[in-house]
């Protein structure tokens, strides 16, 4: 299968990669990382992302955000 991968380059993505890509065709997307660039904020990124990719199969957003800290410091 060929799969895109929004966030493959944090720190769960790169994990997920890693999984599939033994037995996937993986193209990963990010804001400044990856294949393929895409602004999820921005429509037309969006569709200049499925554009460039092609045909394919699946696509796994694990895009976004996240602090890492002891839960009393969260917000």
């Amino acid at each position: 299968m060929k799969i895109i991968i929004v966030g493959g380059h944090g720190s769960i993505g790169r994990r997920v990669v890693d999984v599939l890509a033994k037995k996937h065709d993986i193209i990963t997307a990010s804001r400044s990382k990856g294949n393929v660039n895409v602004d999820l904020v921005d429509i037309e990124s969006i569709r200049e992302l499925y554009e460039t990719v092609g045909d394919f199969d699946a696509v796994i957003s694990i895009a976004g955000e996240a602090k890492w800290a002891p839960m009393k410091e969260m917000k």
